[in-house]
């Protein structure tokens, strides 16, 4: 007579052989990652979720007996709980065994089994399995176990195949910024051959991350570069493929996105948008601060060089301007840009604060307010009586204070070329956010 531990051990091996067996044949059957899900939430009568590295979903399935109603009610809860979850487990998941779950929810109780997939000494991502007020049982786990290591070969198949196609991706976007390519057809061709329209209006960003050595560093178990790299590559990507569409990749220590638009005329908004949503989804995620610089609109296809460089040159300018945010375009630097696209911030910000500088510091040390009245006697075209009125001074005290202010910089106002000179320079220092002073009109 059988004892009851030996028909449980045997009901555990048939069901796992069974899954491995139809699991095995997806895969013989050249079934992608989204139908040997579908095979494993039909056999566990569940849902499951397949998550990369950076907990980006790749793949749901639910079995066909879940109502319509309960899939809602679970896919709330994974966009409300799980990367909250993954990232709360990911340490355990990564190192131990599975990990169980139990959320309450909408009344309901999520129960849900997470396990780490693993390729050799890579790890790939993890797999979930999720039901509705139904305990998972050791029969359960150890189906699921024997199920993780197929959904390892399939995963490890599709990243060769995605790491291929980045690398792809990678020297295609590579040589429409640069424009090595022999004539246009070729890089369109190039482009059908990666199933991309590059015929769209289309704008180039240019995304940095703050001192990336010391964010290697102080990762717990973090990914060499090129690997982070892969790994913000493809997390960006798929944030973009769920709003805009278009092609990510890195290049050296910045990453490059091709966002493709409705129509040339479209309007900045969206993308900045956009780039803020994939900031705050990398501080999120790799607790990294980003900086995005968008280029200008590409209608042609050697607009697509001048885009590029135009976004690295909006995050330059940016570094300069501690008054700008994390999102930067030359559309937000007015006519300015003109003349900064053509001298390098830093050489702007000397010049000012040469003319500039010990004005301001005599402001600083003595409580005055020297700069503010050059910045009125300036803008109002060196006229010191409306200079006077808009200050509440006598025209006296006025000229009184403005020799002062001679004397501090060493320049003679009356002087045309000075004073054109020092306006430009206030200008600059408004640019750079060192001193508050009077909007162009």
């Amino acid at each position: 007579m059988d004892k009851p531990g030996n028909s449980l051990r045997e009901a555990e091996l048939r069901r796992s052989l069974d899954i491995n067996g139809l699991l095995v044949k997806r895969l013989l059957d050249g079934s992608d990652l989204d139908g040997m899900t579908a095979t494993l939430a039909e056999f566990m009568n569940c849902c499951v979720l397949i998550s990369d590295a950076g907990t980006s979903f790749l793949s749901i399935g639910f079995a066909g007996d879940i109502t319509v109603s309960l899939k809602d009610a679970i896919r709330t809860f994974l966009s409300e709980a799980d990367v909250t979850n993954a990232k709360n487990f990911a340490y355990s998941i990564r190192a131990a065994s599975p990990v169980l779950t139990s959320d309450e929810q909408g009344g309901l109780t999520f129960n849900r089994l997470i396990c780490g997939i693993r390729s050799d000494n890579d790890f790939l991502g993890y797999l979930s399995v999720i039901r509705a007020n139904v305990p998972f049982t050791d029969e359960d786990q150890s189906v699921i176990l024997n199920a993780v290591g197929l959904m390892a070969v399939r995963l490890s198949q599709d990243k060769k195949i995605a790491e291929i196609e980045l690398r792809l991706k990678g020297n295609f976007i590579e040589d429409l910024i640069s424009t090595h390519y022999t004539d246009p057809e070729s890089i369109m061709n190039r482009a059908r051959a990666l199933a991309y329209n590059i015929s769209l209006p289309h704008r180039v960003l240019v995304a940095e991350i703050e001192n990336l050595k010391h964010l290697l560093s102080r990762r717990s178990g973090a990914p060499e570069s090129p690997k982070l790299k892969i790994e913000l590559v493809k997390s960006i990507q798929n944030q973009l493929n769920q709003v805009a569409g278009g092609m990510v990749s890195h290049h050296n220590d910045e990453i490059i996105l091709l966002v493709p638009l409705e129509a040339v005329s479209a309007p900045i908004s969206r993308l900045k948008t956009l780039s803020q949503r994939i900031i705050d989804f990398v501080a999120d995620q790799f607790g990294a601060k980003m900086y995005i610089g968008i280029g200008n609109v590409c209608s042609e296809l050697s607009d697509f060089s001048k885009s590029y460089f135009s976004a690295k040159k909006s995050l330059e300018i940016g570094t300069y301007m501690i008054t700008e945010g994390q999102v930067r375009s030359f559309e937000q630097f007015s006519i300015h840009a003109l003349f900064m696209s053509t001298i390098k911030p830093a050489e702007l910000y000397n010049y000012a604060r040469n003319l500039l500088g010990g004005l301001l510091t005599y402001d600083e040390e003595h409580h005055t307010e020297f700069t503010k009245t050059l910045q009125e006697f300036l803008y109002l075209r060196n006229n010191v009586e409306k200079t006077a009125r808009t200050i509440n001074m006598s025209v006296s005290g006025l000229k009184y204070r403005l020799k002062k202010i001679e004397k501090i910089v060493g320049l003679d106002l009356q002087d045309y070329k000075v004073s054109f000179d020092l306006q430009l320079a206030l200008i600059i220092l408004q640019l750079f956010g060192e001193y508050r002073i009077r909007n162009p009109e």
